[in-house]
């Protein structure tokens, strides 16, 4: 049984950290009349925001309606499960207690009027109301102003070491005091990803119990491509100081450069030995495993990320061997990055456009609509009717007009090398 689940809290003295903030909900809840603004918690993944609603709609016994607030991003979605909790009592005549949780995964072209929708009902609720986010951004900006926010933080490092030895000592373990540092310095306040750590190195998962060290992203995606076994490679892995990440939300700069998965994209693409037919398979994999990575952050079925170095390792070793690849991040070439910069400039004003026509946001439209839609143009269409019925001015007609033509020339050139 994963300890993520076997040691999830029941009670409220289960729970540790942010002592301040649950006592302020507790109040909250306690006083709560019909109009009390809801509550927006805000604070990272794994500090017991969800586990502390749960708890709270046991002890008062509420009847818990709980949503994730990305899977329903639409106002007709949102207004079809919600308008009906808001107008109707409990089953068991229970009162009810509605749970949004991942606020911050609505954007606000894409979800077609949901962030309306919601800040229209928050301004009148007629039960609690609690909202979850991971992060305070300008995506929940407008959900901010109509509720009540309350800050979780990272879980210290006392208490973290305090519930790892608790939790060690139930299990019948003693990790020497190098391995527990290290499960506490990658949690990084995590208690989610602590209790995964913890439960991976009792496994033998993690790394060698006795060679256990970390290893930071650069020199770790090194030695991974130039291992010669899998086991070994396995073990780099497990030891690097890296981590799988949520792709459906914005990153700073350190998850980036820790993201696992975007370090090897990068080596991959930056590498200059790899053939063509190399570099597709081993993007294609990376590809599958970020897919699976969405699935599980979407459904929150964390069990399942101890599996994904043994995904990772399994599917892309054999390809990548004597490859020479070396890790690489953002190191193109200065020419390079100057074409793509100037590019991306010309087409920008062209996002918000066509995201009005396809019903998408400007993030959707930017990477998926907005290529297919310049290549169509290029092989079959009217080019002035289409970009008349737009309404372009000249630059953004032109804009494309050079992509088109980049297009053809690639597809020239692909021509002459089948034919050639």
């Amino acid at each position: 049984m994963m300890w993520t689940e076997k040691y999830r809290p029941h009670r409220i003295d289960e729970l540790v950290g942010n002592l301040e903030a649950r006592s302020l909900i507790i109040k909250w809840l306690d006083t709560w009349v019909n109009g009390t603004r809801p509550l927006l918690v805000i604070g990272p993944p794994g500090v017991g925001k969800t586990s502390f609603v749960h708890i709270l709609s046991t002890d008062y016994d509420f009847d818990l309606i709980e949503m994730n607030a990305s899977d329903s991003r639409t106002r007709d979605m949102l207004e079809s499960r919600i308008v009906p909790v808001l107008n109707n009592t409990s089953l068991y005549g229970k009162r009810m207690l509605l749970f949004l949780d991942e606020v911050d995964g609505i954007y606000r072209r894409q979800d077609s009027g949901g962030i309306e929708f919601l800040t229209r009902i928050l301004k009148e609720p007629t039960i609690p109301i609690v909202l979850a986010s991971n992060s305070r951004n300008q995506r929940i900006k407008e959900l901010t102003k109509n509720c009540r926010v309350i800050e979780f933080h990272s879980i210290p490092l006392d208490l973290s070491e305090r519930l790892l030895n608790q939790i060690l000592s139930k299990e019948g373990l003693d990790f020497p005091t190098s391995e527990k540092d290290l499960i506490l310095k990658r949690s990084h306040g995590d208690i989610r990803s602590l209790l995964n750590l913890a439960q991976s190195a009792h496994a033998q998962y993690m790394t060698d119990k006795e060679h256990m060290s970390e290893i930071d992203i650069g020199p770790a995606v090194d030695a991974f491509f130039a291992e010669t076994t899998l086991e070994n490679a396995k073990n780099i892995l497990a030891r690097s100081d890296s981590h799988y990440v949520d792709p459906r939300f914005g990153l700073s700069p350190e998850d980036r450069r820790r993201d696992i998965l975007f370090a090897f994209f990068t080596s991959i693409i930056s590498s200059r030995t790899l053939d063509m037919n190399t570099r597709a398979g081993l993007l294609e994999i990376l590809s599958s495993i970020d897919i699976w990575i969405g699935r599980i952050f979407q459904n929150r079925n964390w069990r399942l990320l101890r599996y994904l170095d043994v995904m990772l390792v399994n599917r892309i070793f054999s390809l990548s061997r004597n490859r020479g690849i070396n890790y690489s991040q953002y190191s193109f070439l200065w020419p390079t990055i100057m074409q793509v910069i100037s590019r991306s400039q010309g087409l920008k004003p062209l996002i918000p456009i066509l995201s009005v026509e396809t019903h998408s946001g400007n993030s959707a439209c930017g990477s998926l609509t907005l290529p297919y839609f310049i290549h169509i143009l290029s092989k079959h269409g009217n080019l002035e009717h289409i970009l008349t019925l737009l309404d372009l001015d000249q630059k953004q007609v032109s804009a494309i007009a050079r992509e088109m033509d980049q297009i053809q020339k690639r597809m020239s050139r692909t021509r002459l090398r089948l034919h050639g």
